[in-house]
């Protein structure tokens, strides 16, 4: 835009010079002696003939044409040689008549004496009087637009050196943050050498920015480091360690050369205080400033540009590229180092540069606080040629074409003559006058043809032409200003958001827009009367004002939820972003209010919304976990009661009694398993949990579980492995187990005769270290009607929802599997036909383990080798007390019990256990405290390893993890099965 302002500037001058030339006497052009006469080139009728006119004398000078007469016809020396029918005049004639002529005129200025001479000399120096004031002014205005664009180019680095210094304070505030945090680590409060060897090593490993770190005593001595054996070295002389010490705060240093590094770093300082808040030493960090190299590397700057910084005393730290003439450590120019450093705002100042060339460098200061001295300035430069380079090279062009344009004009000047020219010259001179009087270029009429002259008209006129070109571009650069004004224009007048300006000194409202004063309802005679106090409430003012105040004094971004009062007394809610703006060299505050009163208040109902459904949410959890801990502890007394029963029953009948009482209590654990499952999906609370498994173990004891329950119907009951599948995946086993359990039991439910198959394959995925699992669970069952298909799948429902229904449950198996699946990643598939069976096909996508992560070790096997065990049962609930206790006495272990923490912790004191038996949620003391103190308690350093194993109704994965995170070896949920818990504890004490 610079650039095409430029040339309409050039064009304007052109055309002001032109339209200048136009005179009352339609004059061609003015030039002017001013230590003797004033000369005047005119034209009359307009311009019919042409003289010199001598405005101190009075004279008028025919122009004579080429044949020797004026414009006229007549010969200037008629009646005095031989009068007007002598014809031309002899050689030795029109010498005496050039000697009495220059006799007649022995007064005359020097001026005219220069124009004596040839048409052709004439032609010449009027080409050149005529064309050099333009070219004068195009050349004025290439150096105005040469400044221009330099001023522009200043502002440019000095907005792209804003960024390399909010990169430099981001450093030294993360810098700030890191070093207090490490002063606050107990190593480096006691200067634990190998402690803080450790902690600062670690420290610069993980930060590359970083050279090297030292903890120093109060001395200024080494104690240790993130380098190793520089235990003599002395930083007391350094000026952050002793600002550090001085100011007992975060501080800042200078150029110095790293002692243990040997090369140029800058350094930080933070204090380190002991607990009491006395002042034990320091800690100090190198940053290597190299980083901004490769920022700029990265911006691909044009070639002579740099970077660079330098210390509170102008010491060079860091310069890229770097180059022999401008080493660190060496101080930077005087010029500029006094830019920089005086006053606090950001700049530019035009200076050759240390290496030779000029530059404009751009500069700022960085300081560790709002108030606080620059600790460092930075700087960014260009050559002057490299942004000069695309004026240049049009300016090289330009004078080309003006140069060739000049030099044929002045060709066709020297060459032509005769009428032929003298009239060719009143045609040109006619064109001007046009110029100067209309301000428009008509072509001159001259015959391109016509020899020199008609060069000198093509050239007339392409001179024309360029300058209707540039007078376009011109009236084309003002349309798009003015339209780029009215753009500006119709944003401010109809933007929603309220926009002012405010003079800091004095808060008045200078300038508003219509939204501005819509929102407070004001009407325009109130710009420039009302003040930033006038519009916010009594109460808040002078909190709102100091705002302001410190706003308008700091280079920063305000932006605050303000309350405001209109006209009327209305108390609203604004939001308020300004920034600092320069107009017309004053600073003003701009403001943008919008309001947000409304939103405010919506915001505030969601938020007591969102705490009310949080509240409640909390509560149904709280609920859910009562119920299943309240279910499950009775559960597990009739279970365990029942295993008991079925072991000690004498006959088979009371057997079989025994087993289907465990058979239907397993039925309501598992839909008290159901309904928590759903109501834990159907929030979102449910997670996965990947573990290594066994792909054959996991479809065995699928078998084993529903093995019963088939023989039973006389059901073939099958299962097999494809040859695609792995031994061993990575996955959640138990909710894949979860699936195929529900899956079989619908299976067995709604299949009279016939066999129920179980098959598993696997297919690769799309992401490398990943396969799809698929299970396949088919039947010959009852089969479901299409209509149906989709419904199965609904919460609470079943194909037969009728009172007179064969199959009972409470429908949630089925939603479940497919909730289970997908959050699995995987998809389910059901193919079924009334009275022949029903196929579901489902996968999920489990990871490959790696070589060796997969250790099969099966219950059954662990309780083969079972040997008899002290066991102390740690249990409130008297009914599962004497449950466990005689469940354990009958597998021949010899069992010791305690009704709740404490005595536990009193027998422990006292006797030695195999194994103890722990239940979670008990009075005075709970499982998971007791824990803790055997693990970490001096007085029971004896039972510290003894084998503890969680027996507890908190059933859910995170309940499992807290009891191994507090100490425990092995997790059993009530209600157990008596297997499981003899293998677990086997498994637990042979570790």
């Amino acid at each position: 835009m610079s650039l095409n302002m430029d040339r309409v500037g050039r064009s304007s001058s052109m055309t002001r010079i032109l339209s200048g030339m136009g005179s009352p006497r339609g004059a061609a052009g003015v030039f002017e002696d001013k230590s003797r006469s004033e000369m005047t080139f005119v034209s009359s009728k307009p311009c019919p003939f042409l003289v010199w006119e001598s405005k101190k004398r009075g004279m008028r000078l025919p122009w004579p044409r080429a044949d020797g007469t004026d414009l006229n016809g007549n010969t200037p020396w008629e009646g005095t040689h031989g009068g007007k029918g002598s014809g031309r005049m002899s050689r030795a004639t029109r010498v005496s008549g050039r000697a009495d002529r220059r006799e007649s005129l022995g007064g005359e200025s020097a001026m005219l004496r220069f124009f004596h001479g040839s048409i052709r000399k004439k032609l010449v120096i009027l080409v050149l009087l005529a064309t050099l004031p333009p070219f004068a002014v195009i050349a004025f205005n290439e150096m105005a637009a040469r400044q221009h664009i330099l001023e522009m180019a200043g502002k440019d680095t000095a907005t792209l050196l804003r960024g390399y210094t909010e990169v430099q304070r981001r450093v030294a505030d993360s810098t700030r943050a890191l070093l207090t945090t490490v002063a606050v680590l107990p190593a480096m409060q006691d200067a634990n050498p190998d402690a803080v060897h450790a902690i600062l090593a670690a420290l610069i490993s993980a930060n590359p920015i970083y050279t090297n770190a030292f903890l120093l005593d109060l001395d200024g001595r080494v104690v240790a480091g993130s380098l190793p054996g520089l235990h003599d070295f002395d930083f007391s002389d350094r000026k952050h360690v002793i600002e550090v010490k001085r100011t007992g705060a975060f501080s800042a240093g200078e150029y110095v050369v790293g002692r243990a590094i040997h090369k140029p770093i800058f350094p930080f300082a933070v204090p380190v205080f002991d607990p009491r808040g006395e002042m034990r030493g320091s800690i100090i960090i190198g940053v290597d400033l190299t980083h901004f190299g490769e920022l700029f590397d990265q911006a691909s700057f044009p070639p002579g540009s740099f970077v660079g910084i330098c210390d509170h005393a102008g010491r060079r730290l860091f310069r890229h590229p770097a180059n022999d003439a401008t080493p660190p450590g060496t101080p930077i120019r005087d010029e500029v180092f006094l830019a920089a450093s005086q006053g606090d705002a950001p700049g530019f100042i035009r200076a050759k540069g240390s290496d030779g060339p000029r530059r404009i460098v751009a500069f700022e200061q960085v300081r560790l606080g709002p108030d606080g001295p620059p600790y460092m300035y930075m700087f960014m430069g260009f050559q002057e040629s490299e942004v000069l380079r695309q004026i240049n090279d049009q300016a090289v062009l330009g004078g080309v074409t003006i140069a060739v344009s000049l030099a044929l004009a002045l060709l066709l000047a020297w060459y032509a003559g005769g009428r032929a020219l003298a009239r060719n010259l009143e045609r040109l001179a006619d064109a001007a006058c046009r110029v100067g009087s209309s301000g428009t270029m008509q072509s001159s009429g001259i015959d391109y043809n016509d020899g020199e002259m008609g060069q000198l008209g093509k050239a007339f006129d392409t001179m024309g032409r360029l300058l209707e070109e540039r007078e376009a571009e011109r009236n084309e650069a003002l349309a798009r200003l003015s339209e780029s004004e009215e753009h500006y224009r119709t944003l401010l007048e109809n933007n929603p958001a309220g926009i002012c300006l405010v003079d800091p000194n004095t808060m008045t409202i200078e300038f508003a827009n219509p939204a501005f004063l819509r929102l407070l309802g004001l009407g325009p005679e109130d710009v420039g009367a009302v003040r930033i106090g006038d519009i916010h409430p009594p109460e808040d003012l002078e909190a709102i004002s100091e705002g302001f105040r410190r706003h308008s004094t700091q280079d920063m971004i305000f932006s605050a939820a303000v309350p405001c009062l209109t006209r009327s007394g209305e108390r609203i809610l604004v939001d308020i972003s300004s920034a600092r703006v320069r107009v017309y060299g004053r600073m003003l505050l701009a403001g943008f209010f919008t309001d947000i009163t409304e939103r405010k208040r919506f915001e505030d109902a969601l938020v007591v919304a969102k705490e009310a459904a949080e509240q409640a949410n909390r509560a149904k959890d709280e609920f859910l976990a009562n119920i299943s801990h309240e279910v499950r502890t009775p559960l597990n007394g009739v279970m365990g009661m029942l295993q008991l029963l079925r072991a000690t029953a004498r006959g088979g009948e009371q057997r079989g009694y025994a087993d289907v009482a465990i058979q239907s209590s397993r039925n309501l654990l598992r839909v008290l398993n159901d309904v928590l499952d759903f109501s834990k999906i159907e929030a979102g609370k449910l997670d996965l949990y990947e573990e290594p498994f066994d792909l054959a173990g996991l479809m065995r004891q699928c078998m084993s579980l529903f093995r019963l329950q088939a023989d039973e119907k006389g059901l073939v009951l099958e299962h097999g492995i494809d040859d695609s599948a792995r031994a061993c995946y990575i996955g959640d086993e138990g909710r894949i187990r979860q699936v195929l359990f529900n899956l079989l039991g619908n299976a067995i439910k709604f299949t009279a005769s016939g066999s129920i198959t179980l098959e598993a394959y696997a297919l690769p995925h799309r992401e490398p270290g990943r396969e799809r699992l698929f299970f396949s669970v088919a039947d010959t069952g009852s089969g479901i009607p299409d209509a149906k298909i989709d419904y199965i799948f609904d919460a609470f429902t079943q194909v037969d929802g009728s009172l007179a229904r064969k199959y009972q449950g409470v429908g949630l198996g089925l939603p479940i599997v497919k909730r289970l699946v997908r959050l699995m990643n995987g998809s389910m598939v059901v193919d079924s036909e009334l009275g022949v069976g029903t196929t579901i096909l489902f996968n999920v996508a489990v990871r490959i383990p790696e070589r060796g992560v997969c250790a099969r070790v099966e219950p059954e096997e662990a309780a083969a080798g079972a040997n008899p065990l002290r066991i102390l049962l740690v249990e409130d609930e008297r009914v599962n007390m004497l449950m466990a206790k005689k469940l354990l006495e009958s597998l021949g272990h010899a069992v010791t019990c305690a009704e709740n923490g404490e005595r536990c912790l009193e027998i422990l004191r006292h006797d030695r256990f195999d194994v103890v038996l722990m239940d979670i949620q008990m009075p005075v003391m709970n499982g998971m405290e007791v824990t803790r103190l055997i693990r970490a308690s001096e007085d029971f350093r004896h039972v510290a390893d003894i084998p503890i194993v969680a027996l507890t109704a908190h059933a859910t994965h995170r309940d499992r993890e807290a009891a191994l995170e507090a100490g425990m070896n092995d997790y059993v949920s009530k209600p157990f099965e008596k297997e499981h818990l003899e293998a677990t504890l086997q498994r637990v004490v042979a570790g």
